[in-house]
Parts: structure tokens; C-alpha cells; sequence
């Protein structure tokens, strides 16, 4: 299991990297030999060390998982000198968003979900539950699958900031803002921000769910991301670095599952609903600084929400890695 636990630390140092990433950019100009950036790049080697172990001897995984990481490792590899290049040509960049910065999420994507197949292979004789690594690998999948919200989360707290004077975006980062709101959110549309997470959220839940058979994994998976968002989020704050909205509300989307003990649309609805009346209760209270929010994103958040788990119960009718039954 020590091989494993590589893995997770591997994936906790990109974990820090890319958070500590996201903030630094709303405050400083790009640079590529940022601390966020070489923080990151000890994960990706420390990855890179066990799989060159396993294309060495073949010990903990099955070639399919093996091949997936490597292929994984290989994109990211070429996203490198294409987001220099984006970066040349266009100058700042001020949005999560970018084509070159999706090549590193698909990229990272491959990786966490092959190292976690191989983990689910690996342990294939125990009954997959919270307290294993499935936990902190269904953590680092969330992170990687809602890390483009960070310019909408990121950006809410820095906006606001900005509006009322007190931004501590460095002087380079406040002469090249030219359209305050467009670039700050990275011209997003607000709408994007609800949709795209409740359709990221509910789709991880529902196939982790129906791959190990276990309603917690997705749960305490959440929770984790959201504690160590907080965590993040202090540490940021204590030493003046830009901060970020946490996403507390996800929660609702694997909770409703989790009651329900079903992966069906009437889970989806109550989950998604649950999820963005709460975050529009917050935006509207002001209690929390939120992204930008209208009502009316209600009716394609849910739509979503009901949609996931009746498309992947079309596609994937008996997706499952283990022998056991599928839970009702």
C-alpha cells in the first residue's frame, strides 16, 4: 500500500500547486518558475518515479491502468510548450479557461483516474469504504474536474476587492485590467459557473457510486475537498494572498444520494435543487462573497442534475469494476 500512498502525496503536492497557483495569478504577473508552479511539478515527478517503477516491473497495477497514466503523463508533457506559446502569443493570462490549461486538466484527469483503477484492481478483495484511499482519490478527481471554477471563485472575493479599492492584485497585474468584471471572472458566463459544477459533482457521485458500489466514498470524498479548500483559503489569507469563495454547497449533491441510497433522477433533482437554492440563498444574504448568481440558472442546474443519473444509467447500465450488486 506504501506505493499507493505515493500516489496520494504525488497527487497532494499538484494539489497544493495548482490552488496555491490559482491564487498567485490574481495577484502576480505569469512567470514559469513560480514557487506554485515548481510545487507542482515535484508531484508531477514524484508520479512520474512510481510509474517509470511499474514500466520497470510491473507490481501494483494491471497494463491497462499502467498505459492510462502514461498516456496521461504524455499529454501533459506535450500542454507544456503549448501553454508557453499560448502564453507568448497572447500575453496575460487571466482565465483558467484557456484551451492549453483544459490540455492540463484533461491530462491530470487520465492520470488520478488510472492510478485509482489500479488501486480499486489492487485492492479488489476488500470492500471499498471511506476510510481507504478511494477517498482521497475521489477528492483529487473533484479537484481536477471543478479547478476551471476557481477563476469564478477566485474571482468573486478579487472583484469585489477590486470595486471597493482594497484589491491586492500587484500594480503590473491592475494596469493590464482593462474591463474589471469580463477579465477578473476570465469572460465567462455567469451561468457557466452553477451548471458546470453541478454537472461535474453529479456525474463524478453517480459513477463512483455505481463502480464501487458504495454511497460514502463520494461524500467523504467531497467533505475532504471542502475542508482542505478551508484549509487552503486560511493559509492564503494569513499571508496576504488573494483568497477564494469555497464551494460548501456541493455537498448537497452527494448527500441527496447518499439518502436516498439511489442513483436515480429523483436523487438528481433533490441534490441539484438543494444545491443551488443554498448557494443563492448565501449570494443573496451576502453572508459569503459568492460568483455571480441569477435565478434563473436554477432551470438548466437542475435539468442537469436529473439528467446525469438517467444518462449514465442508459450508457453504463452495468458499469462495475467489482462482483458485487448493484445497489438499488
Amino acid at each position: 500500500m506504501k506505493y499507493y500512498r505515493l500516489w496520494v502525496l504525488a497527487f497532494l503536492l499538484k494539489f497544493i500547486g495548482s490552488a496555491w497557483d490559482a491564487s498567485y495569478h490574481f495577484k502576480y504577473l505569469f512567470e514559469e518558475y513560480s514557487i506554485p508552479h515548481i510545487v507542482n511539478t515535484m508531484g508531477f515527478a514524484l508520479g512520474g518515479i512510481l510509474l517509470f517503477k511499474e514500466w520497470r516491473r510491473s507490481t501494483y497495477m494491471d497494463g491497462f491502468s499502467r498505459n492510462l497514466i502514461t498516456i496521461g503523463y504524455g499529454l501533459f508533457l506535450i500542454g507544456i510548450p503549448l501553454d508557453f506559446t499560448y502564453h507568448i502569443a497572447y500575453g496575460i493570462d487571466l482565465t483558467t479557461w484557456s484551451p492549453t490549461h483544459f490540455i492540463y486538466y484533461i491530462a491530470t484527469d487520465i492520470m488520478i483516474f488510472g492510478v485509482w483503477r489500479g488501486f480499486n484492481l489492487y485492492t479488489w478483495h476488500t470492500v471499498p469504504t471511506w476510510k481507504s484511499m478511494h477517498t482521497w482519490f475521489m477528492m483529487f478527481l473533484l479537484e481536477c474536474l471543478l479547478f476551471p471554477n476557481m477563476q469564478q471563485e477566485n474571482g468573486a472575493i478579487s472583484y469585489d476587492q477590486y470595486i471597493h479599492g482594497k484589491s491586492i492584485a500587484s500594480k503590473e497585474i491592475l494596469e493590464l485590467i482593462s474591463d474589471p468584471a469580463s477579465q477578473i471572472f476570465g469572460g465567462i458566463p455567469v451561468y457557466v459557473y452553477p451548471i458546470y459544477s453541478v454537472l461535474m459533482v453529479g456525474l463524478l457521485t453517480v459513477v463512483t457510486i455505481r463502480i464501487l458500489h458504495d454511497f460514502t466514498v463520494p461524500i467523504m470524498g467531497t467533505l475532504l475537498y471542502i475542508s482542505l479548500r478551508f484549509i487552503g483559503k486560511a493559509i492564503f489569507a494569513a499571508v496576504e494572498y488573494p483568497t477564494s469563495y469555497v464551494p460548501i454547497t456541493i455537498i448537497l449533491i452527494p448527500l441527496a444520494f447518499l439518502l436516498f441510497r439511489r442513483t436515480n433522477w429523483f436523487a438528481g433533482f433533490i441534490g441539484s435543487l438543494a444545491y443551488f437554492l443554498s448557494l443563492y440563498a448565501i449570494h443573496k444574504s451576502g453572508i459569503l462573497i459568492t460568483p455571480p448568481l441569477e435565478l434563473w440558472e436554477l432551470v438548466p442546474v437542475v435539468l442537469i442534475g436529473i439528467l446525469v443519473p438517467v444518462l449514465n444509467a442508459i450508457i453504463n447500465p452495468h458499469l462495475a469494476l467489482r462482483k458485487n450488486k448493484q445497489p438499488a
